[in-house]
C-alpha cells in the first residue's frame, strides 16, 4: 500500500511517495527538478523512521515533509496498538470461556455431591447416593459444556461453510475468465495496482505460489483475464520473469536471504571490495554456511540497499562496501 505526501514550499512543490512492503520500503521523492527513487531493504533491526532518516538526509528533504512522515508513522503505531488490543480482547474472551466451562462443571459436580450426600444422610446408606450424585454431576456438566461449545462455535462454523461456498463459486467462475495475451510490463502494472489495494500487513507475496508462479486468479480484476503464458516472481525482490527464466526467481530468493543474513551479522556485503561489478561472492556465503551450494546464476548487488539482480551491470563505481 502506497502513501503520498505533498508539501508546498513557496513556488516549489515537494512530493513523496512511500510504499511499505514486507522486505523493503519503496521511496519516490521529487522536488523541483530533483527526482530520486530508492528501495530501502529492511535487513536490520531498525524502525521504519530510522531507515527513512538516511534517505531524507542524503536528499535534503525539508523539515515540513519529515514532520508529515513522522506523524504518519506514529499513526501506524496506533494501528499496531489496535491489533494488540484485538488480540488481548480475544485472549480475555477465550480465557473467560474456559473459566465458564470450568465453573459449570464444578457447580454440576458440587450439586450432584450435595444432593447425593443429602440422600445418604436421609436413608443412611453412605456413600451410595454420594457417588451416584458425583457421577451424575460430571455427566450433566459435560453435556452442558458440550451444548455451550456447539452454540458458541455455531457462527464460526457457518462462516467457514460460507467461505468454502464462495471459494467454490470463484473456482467455477474461473472457467469463464478469458485467456488473454499480456506483456510483462502489463503484469507488473497489475501487480502494483493489486498491491496498492491490499490491507496493512498483507503483501504481494500472496500472489506467488510455491514454484514462484503467479496466481493470476487474483489479478483478473486488473488484467481482465488469465494470461496465456505463465509469469514468475521473486518473493524476496518482487522481480518478474517469463517462462524461459523461471529458474531465476527460485535461486534469487535463496541468494537474497543469504545476503540479508550475511549483512545482518557482518555489517558488510558479501563481495570483493574492489569488484566494479559488485558480484555476490558465493565463496563467502558458502564458507559462512549461508549457502549450501553455489547457484548456477551469477547475481549482483545493486545500489538499492542490498537488493540483488541477475542483470550484469554495465559499470560500477569502486568504493567502500561497508553497510550502514
Amino acid at each position: 500500500m502506497k502513501h503520498k505526501f505533498t508539501i508546498s514550499l513557496n513556488k516549489v512543490t515537494e512530493n513523496l511517495e512511500l510504499g511499505f512492503e514486507e522486505k523493503w520500503i519503496y521511496v519516490h521523492y521529487k522536488k523541483g527538478a530533483i527526482e530520486k527513487t530508492a528501495c530501502l531493504l529492511k535487513n536490520d533491526n531498525k524502525s521504519e523512521e530510522e531507515y527513512l532518516d538516511a534517505f531524507f538526509e542524503d536528499n535534503q528533504v525539508s523539515e515540513e515533509m519529515k514532520k508529515e512522515v513522522k506523524k504518519f508513522l506514529k499513526s501506524g503505531i496506533g494501528h499496531k496498538d489496535e491489533h494488540w488490543n484485538e488480540f488481548t480482547n480475544f485472549l480475555i474472551k477465550a480465557l473467560s470461556l474456559n473459566m465458564v466451562f470450568g465453573i459449570t462443571i464444578a457447580l454440576c459436580v458440587f450439586g450432584g455431591y450435595r444432593l447425593g450426600a443429602l440422600l445418604d444422610n436421609r436413608y443412611g446408606i453412605y456413600p451410595t447416593f454420594t457417588l451416584i450424585g458425583i457421577f451424575f454431576g460430571i455427566g450433566f456438566g459435560a453435556i452442558t459444556v458440550y451444548s455451550m461449545v456447539q452454540k458458541y462455535f455455531k457462527t464460526s462454523i457457518q462462516k467457514g461453510k460460507g467461505v468454502k461456498k464462495s471459494l467454490n463459486k470463484e473456482q467455477e467462475n474461473d472457467k469463464s475468465y478469458p485467456i488473454i495475451d499480456v506483456t510483462i510490463d502489463e503484469v507488473r502494472k497489475a501487480i502494483r495496482a493489486f498491491s496498492d489495494n491490499l490491507p496493512k500487513g498483507v503483501y504481494r507475496t500472496i500472489l506467488v505460489q510455491d514454484d514462484n508462479c503467479i496466481d493470476f486468479n487474483q489479478l483478473v480484476p486488473h488484467l481482465g483475464g488469465i494470461p496465456s503464458k505463465k509469469f514468475y516472481m521473486s518473493k524476496e525482490t518482487y522481480d518478474l520473469f517469463e517462462e524461459n527464466e523461471k529458474q531465476i526467481p527460485l535461486e534469487m530468493d535463496i541468494v537474497q536471504k543469504a545476503v540479508d543474513l550475511f549483512v545482518k551479522e557482518h555489517k558488510e556485503f558479501p563481495m570483493l571490495k574492489f569488484d566494479p561489478l559488485h558480484k555476490v561472492n558465493y565463496f563467502q556465503l558458502k564458507q559462512e554456511q549461508y549457502l549450501k551450494e553455489e547457484p548456477k546464476i551469477q547475481f549482483y548487488i545493486t545500489d538499492l540497499d542490498g537488493l540483488i539482480t541477475h542483470i550484469k551491470p554495465r559499470k560500477k563505481k569502486m568504493g567502500n562496501t561497508s553497510h550502514s
